[in-house]
Order: C-alpha cells, then structure tokens, then sequence
C-alpha cells in the first residue's frame, strides 16, 4: 500500500475540500481511501490518500501534473495498527515528521523501537483508532497516530515517554521526530479492509 501526503486547500467550514485524492480528480483508480486534517494552530490542511499500488499512486500524480496543485510526496505504507478504536471514527491526530536523509541503520532502529517498545507500550489505551507509518524518499518518514480525543493522543504520548530503553538500543540512533503536528480530522473516508491488509494491533 501506497500513500500520498498533500497540502489540501481549507474550506470555509475549515475542512479540506472534498473526499477525493485532489481537486479536479475524483475517485481514481486504485484509490483505496483519504483522510483529511486540519492543523488545531490555524486552517492549513493536509490531506492522506492511499492507493493500492505504487502504478496507481504515480497513474494520479501523472494526470494531476498539469493542475495547480500544492506540494506533496508519494510514501510507501510500511506498517499499518489498530488501535482498541478501531470501529470508531478518529478526531483527532498526531503527525510527526522525520526528515531524510536519514541512514538505514536509523531507520532499521526506530522500527525495532516502535515494534517492541512503543506500540506494545500504546496499544492497550482507550480511544486510540490506530497508526500509520509511512516511509519515502531518502527514508524520510511520517507517522499518523489516529485517536478520538486530544487527550487519548496526551495519553499515548505519556505512555511511550514512559518506556525504557531495551538492551542493545542506541538512544543516539533515536533522536526523535523533527517536527509534530497536532490535527483536527475534519474527513475520513477508509474502508475497513485497508488495515486488514497490513499489520494489525497485536
């Protein structure tokens, strides 16, 4: 699975516009769903679509070339949770950025981290509808925490502060996210089979 990570323009009801990939395309082919956020500091918008395949991803970003759209980047999905929320419709959102280039053995350290300390550390909380990794170029990488209330993403952040390290990890191979957003989620349009096709919350 494929995602595609946009600046999306804000209507004035503050919700980006419209459930489809990017204005002016609507239901392409192989787009699996898109969910749609709305930073809580001001209007900004991002919007998250998720595709099938790479061809699918790259077949949109082709056909949308020519319009004037904002910035993005293609990422691939490498790992995907539920949360004990799963059934339930997110409100809100954490993203945190980590910006490449980035060396492979960071990479591989962080996945162990969030593998063994951090997820098992976060899954068990209530409200928390679940998590995306996503990972592009140069291995940059995003990670979308889902959650129904900004207090269940308060008490996801305070469970994994709470973790220690495992022996053999490296804290100078962890330095954290270069930056984090907190989202309201103003439209989410995921089918449930997405997650089901990835690594669930166990």
């Amino acid at each position: 699975m494929y995602a595609y990570l946009d600046q999306a323009p804000c209507g004035p009801d503050h919700s980006a516009d419209g459930p489809s990939a990017g204005p002016g395309v609507a239901n392409p082919s192989g787009l699996l769903g898109s969910v749609e956020f709305r930073q809580l500091a001001g209007p900004a918008g991002v919007r998250l679509s998720l595709w099938d395949t790479a061809a699918s991803a790259a077949a949109f970003l082709a056909e949308r070339a020519g319009m004037a759209a904002l910035p993005g980047e293609t990422y691939e999905v490498t790992e995907t949770r539920e949360g004990k929320a799963a059934a339930q419709t997110p409100a809100y959102a954490r993203l945190m950025y980590f910006d490449g280039p980035r060396a492979p053995e960071q990479v591989a350290a962080e996945d162990l981290a969030g593998r063994q300390r951090i997820w098992p550390a976060m899954r068990g909380i209530d409200g928390l509808v679940g998590a995306y990794v996503l990972r592009g170029r140069d291995l940059r990488g995003v990670v979308i925490t889902l959650a129904t209330s900004v207090e269940t993403l308060d008490a996801i952040a305070r469970a994994v502060m709470s973790t220690e390290l495992m022996p053999g990890e490296d804290l100078a191979l962890l330095p954290g996210p270069d930056r984090i957003e907190i989202h309201h989620v103003t439209g989410y349009h995921l089918p449930a089979a997405v997650p089901a096709a990835s690594l669930k919350g166990h």
